[in-house]
């Protein structure tokens, strides 16, 4: 082999097997890079919910959203078992990168007359991924029976995708959702139905184990969205063209819910791994898809009550408000029970879960209620803080204020 035969298979080298998965890798500057261009269209998204609050509008929002997720969860998770620090990883993550910018393009009115410019995009972003994981299987034998499945799955996922561009915006979203539910259910049709072979069970507990990594991964992922809920602060507060005290409180109060939300899912849920069991991990990371959900729509309705300040809020304004918090804090509740835990801080975190599940009802039955702005923000605040005033308790009485950290 010529000095230029070996460069080549140095720079483009095939995927990564699972076998040499690191378990103690850190997230790269290009998986920084390529979570970027997600800020991008996950703005687009509560963009187009914030400009829209119906009934309509929230449907949408959801499946966009979901759709969205889909995708930036394929790619990660093909990072994190398969991806090199090579030319080819490098080539192919900036090829997903264009197709995801394409679909912020279209994504504002993705419902509308850019429905098919984001079925084509979003088309285009699954073929790459499809290709990604049927090569993975080529080159690896052992990943083959889970990869198969999988592919064509997102093929025909993919496929539905293109024809919608080509039919009435009537029946897009029909093709739309059924290939959310396809791509949705391929990993779970994955597991069922992987063949009983002991090797072939062992890559596949190899896939499925959560790693720092991974944790880290989309701890970064939570950090994009609420970013979300800091920018609607700030166009709420720019839409304005004075500044007085009600909108001061309001923004205020806003910014409030973005700190309340960081501090509870980053000193109680960030930087520890799922249980170790068939279904922790999965469990895990698909509640990570509704506390997402939760945190940009609740920067969506935040817009809407920073812009209209001085305004009696609408109902279904409230209802967003307050229902897309509870979304967050129920489904960070959740989280709390599936985490790997020392036996003695397992009391604690239930009690934890507990407080914080009481506390996410108390902010929907507050959508029953036609509180203005000021005094609604602030229920949800107190609400917000009572779970991250139990744990800073439990950090002082029990930690005696040092780390807590899982060995």
């Amino acid at each position: 082999m010529n000095n230029f035969q070996q460069n080549v298979r140095l720079w483009w080298q095939p995927p990564r097997r699972t076998s040499d998965r690191e378990a103690e890798r850190r997230v790269t500057f290009l998986e920084l890079f390529y979570d970027l261009v997600y800020v991008v269209v996950i703005a687009e998204v509560s963009h187009a919910l914030a400009g829209h609050v119906d009934r309509q509008g929230i449907l949408e929002f959801g499946l966009l959203f979901v759709l969205v997720w889909v995708a930036w969860i394929n790619g990660t998770f093909y990072h994190e078992l398969h991806g090199n620090n090579d030319i080819r990883t490098r080539v192919f993550t900036f090829l997903q990168m264009f197709t995801v910018a394409m679909m912020a393009v279209f994504a504002h009115n993705a419902f509308g007359e850019g429905g098919a410019g984001f079925a084509l995009s979003f088309a285009a972003y699954q073929l790459v991924l499809t290709y990604l994981w049927w090569r993975t299987g080529v080159y690896d034998p052992l990943h083959r029976p889970l990869a198969q499945p999988y592919v064509l799955n997102y093929l025909i996922s993919t496929v539905l995708f293109v024809t919608s561009a080509f039919v009435p915006e009537a029946w897009r979203t029909y093709f739309w959702l059924t290939s959310l539910i396809l791509s949705v259910s391929g990993p779970l049709i994955t597991v069922l139905f992987a063949p009983s072979d002991p090797e072939v069970q062992a890559e596949q507990e190899r896939s499925r184990a959560a790693t720092d990594s991974l944790v880290e991964r989309f701890g970064l992922f939570i950090i994009i969205v609420l970013g979300e809920v800091i920018v609607a602060v700030v166009r709420g507060v720019a839409a304005h063209h004075g500044l007085d005290l009600t909108i001061f409180l309001t923004a205020g109060l806003g910014m409030l819910l973005a700190v309340g939300l960081w501090w509870l899912y980053f000193d109680f849920v960030s930087q520890r791994l799922p249980v170790a069991s068939n279904w922790g991990v999965p469990f895990w990371i698909y509640l990570h898809l509704f506390v997402a959900m939760g945190i940009v729509a609740t920067g969506a309705a935040t817009l809407n009550v920073v812009e209209h300040a001085s305004e009696p809020l609408g109902a279904v304004v409230t209802w967003l408000l307050t229902g897309a918090l509870a979304l967050a804090m129920g489904t960070i509740a959740l989280l709390l029970l599936l985490l790997r835990l020392p036996e003695a801080f397992q009391p604690l975190y239930r009690r934890g879960a507990l407080i914080t599940l009481l506390a996410a009802a108390g902010c929907a039955a507050l959508g029953f209620t036609t509180l203005p702005a000021i005094p609604l923000l602030t229920a949800l605040v107190v609400l917000l803080l009572l779970p991250v005033i139990y744990g800073i308790h439990v950090w002082i009485t029990v930690l005696g204020g040092r780390e807590f950290t899982v060995d």
